[in-house]
């Protein structure tokens, strides 16, 4: 009689149980482990990273006692060490069924087959580390990886190591937008002024600032006493006005996008699409393109505001009695210079080329999280967009003609710009002149100081450096972006089609118009 192994315990189940958990593991070690950005770390999963993640974790080793401490750490830096040799030498996980003290195996990376490599042990690399503490031993592993794929890539010309995708981990494209999502969001697009001024009795401004998330939950609070009410109120305007503002301010900070699953009767009880899962049949927005990007439901992030057990009539509190909204934000991850080029490679408006040199340039922050003005900013180091200098300028005339020329070499030859001029005027004060293809354009101006460009003028004249209709769709759209405290205030326009000005929209929180 053969023993069937029990499933909890079969190397397929501990295999799917540790990819299922690798999300949590790499948000921890980011969140926890390595707050702070420790010693310069930065969660760009390259090899450099991995000389500090070493560090840390023979500081770590040396000061924490405590077992259950030190465990978490190992199996979090077991996650990000992982993925980056995967990133390294392809492949993907598997599961070693060898018991390891109290554990039944190990998860392995499986470097490419065509490698012809043996699996590495994060665990036991680890330990390896901890034991010889010269600094370097991940370091070493990584190189070994490299050498193997430097000599197959001269056995076979063109060949590249191919990762398997790690679910929830790598990043991917947003599902397509299905009518009924298309539907809400204009929905509730038109109707904010009218929701605003029902809920708020018109006296709150609706800008999308972080800030605002506070406001909206003392009034999640102060409507509803318990979740029941809450949940009889859920397809009311006000909570689905509440669940759309929740999902713009993440988005229009943070580069997340819309989506929707509708229910699909095939699938398994509790996932994604069936009745059961909480993400099926109501819209949430999510950082598919992002590496461990964040994903939340707004109608539950506001359920969450309410005790499940207030039933005194009192206004519920959070739980853990930190509040609110607002630290929803923490969980996505905002557009970098990296995640910018990207997006701009996979629509062709931009090279590879192009994005490695402006990224090489770039190392230190590269992979930095950009606060919305810098997103926008990032557009014009990539060569896309155009910017206007809201501070002070040295020479009025000289500024309006780097912006117009600037422009203009976006269009690739379309359209030229000569004889820019600055000039009084008997009706409008001043006029800008300038030679657009050699035709004559005026557009007046006004200017409050000598040292500051007249913006408005500028989105009235940067239509006539659109590309003719007939030969180039693209258009110049301004970018607008959430106002933080102490951010930047130039203007950008950015040279897109309609199609390319929909995903910048939508994937990077921007608007455009």
């Amino acid at each position: 009689m053969v023993t069937e192994t029990p499933h909890e315990t079969s190397p397929r189940h501990l295999l799917q149980e540790w990819i299922d958990d690798l999300p949590y593991r790499l948000l921890l070690l980011e969140k926890v482990h390595l707050a702070g950005h420790w010693m310069g770390f930065t969660f760009d999963y390259s090899a450099t990273s991995l000389e500090v993640l070493e560090a840390r974790l023979l500081e770590h080793d040396d000061s924490v006692q405590e077992a259950g401490e030190r465990a978490e750490f190992v199996d979090s830096a077991m996650a990000y060490l992982g993925e980056v040799l995967l990133g390294t030498a392809g492949g993907g996980w598997g599961w070693n069924t060898r018991p390891v003290g109290d554990l039944p195996g190990q998860p392995v990376v499986r470097p490419d087959p065509a490698l012809e490599l043996s699996p590495v042990a994060p665990r036991l690399l680890i330990a390896y580390a901890l034991r010889v503490r010269t600094g370097t031993a991940f370091a070493e592993e990584v190189e070994r990886l490299r050498q193997a794929v430097t000599a197959r890539r001269q056995e076979v010309p063109g060949w590249e190591p191919v990762k398997e995708h790690t679910p929830r981990v790598d990043p991917t494209e947003p599902l397509p937008e299905p009518p009924v999502l298309t539907a809400w969001l204009d929905e509730r697009r038109e109707a904010l002024s009218q929701w605003a001024e029902d809920a708020f009795e018109g006296a709150w401004r609706w800008n999308f600032h972080p800030d605002t998330l506070g406001r909206l939950e003392a009034v999640v609070r102060q409507r509803f006493a318990t979740v029941q009410e809450f949940d009889a109120a859920r397809d009311e305007p006000f909570v689905q006005g509440a669940c759309w503002y929740v999902g713009e301010v993440i988005r229009r900070n943070k580069g997340a996008v819309w989506q929707y699953l509708p229910l699909d009767p095939a699938a398994e009880p509790g996932a994604l699409g069936s009745r059961e899962s909480a993400w099926t049949g109501v819209p949430f927005v999510d950082q598919p393109d992002k590496r461990v990007g964040g994903a939340a439901i707004p109608l539950v992030c506001l359920r969450e505001l309410l005790r499940s057990d207030a039933a005194d009539g009192e206004p519920g509190e959070p739980e853990d009695g930190t509040g609110g909204l607002r630290e929803v934000l923490i969980w996505f991850r905002s557009s970098t210079y990296a995640h910018v080029g990207a997006l701009l490679a996979r629509m062709g408006m931009v090279s590879r080329e192009k994005v490695d040199g402006v990224l090489a340039g770039y190392t230190e922050f590269g992979h930095e999280e950009l606060p919305p003005h810098e997103v926008a900013d990032a557009l014009a180091s990539f060569g896309v967009a155009i910017s206007a200098h809201a501070d002070d300028v040295d020479y009025l005339e000289e500024s309006y003609a780097g912006i117009l020329q600037e422009a203009a070499a976006l269009t690739d030859g379309a359209v030229t710009i000569t004889d820019v001029r600055l000039r009084p005027d008997e009706e409008y004060d001043e006029v800008l002149e300038f030679a657009r293809n050699g035709v004559l354009v005026t557009q007046p101006v006004e200017h409050a100081s000598e040292e500051y460009l007249d913006h408005l003028a500028i989105m009235e004249f940067m239509h006539h450096l659109d590309p003719d209709p007939g030969d180039d769709p693209r258009r110049f759209r301004q970018v607008d972006f959430v106002r933080l405290k102490d951010s930047g205030y130039d203007s950008y326009f950015v040279l897109v089609t309609p199609e390319q000005a929909t995903v910048l929209e939508k994937e990077l929180g921007l608007e455009l118009h």
